[in-house]
């Protein structure tokens, strides 16, 4: 998934956040929680395919599901408690409470998202380094021109 995809399917918890520093309606902040949920339910998704799969993959890639899945468990418990939050405190959207919330779910998000970027960078270049390497015959067969 290109960086710019996955940073959309964390914008909704930036909103959030904004929004708490605006006069927007609470319907306005269940609309992008909602959205922040059906996000991160896909992901949840992605993770169990990943997760059932996690035998076949490197140990690279085992690492990446391994630290991945917890920070999104704890990512998805927080959003599922900012919105039984909303739910009993509509007409609180903009008290202290509410913004420690967005604050706190925003950087859960940006933390996974960061983790997942850096997943994504190391692939890519891991992926160059070898392609680079078998250009220029420096794998394990090259020996014989060695000194």
């Amino acid at each position: 998934m290109p960086k710019e995809s996955r940073r959309r399917r964390f914008h909704a918890a930036e909103t959030i956040q904004a929004y708490t520093r605006s006069k927007v309606s609470w319907q306005s902040h269940a609309e992008q929680l909602t959205s922040m949920k059906e996000h991160i339910n896909a992901l949840g998704k992605d993770a169990a395919d990943l997760a059932a799969a996690r035998s076949e993959g490197s140990p690279w890639q085992q690492q990446v599901i391994d630290d991945v899945d917890p920070l999104l468990r704890s990512l998805a418990d927080h959003l599922s408690a900012m919105i039984q939050h909303l739910n009993d405190n509509q007409n609180r959207v903009h008290m202290p409470a509410f913004q420690d919330y967005a604050k706190a779910n925003y950087e859960y998000s940006q933390r996974l998202l960061r983790m997942i970027d850096d997943y994504v960078d190391y692939e890519q270049a891991k992926s160059k380094t070898e392609a680079l390497e078998q250009k220029l015959q420096l794998g394990a067969g090259s020996a014989s021109g060695e000194q």
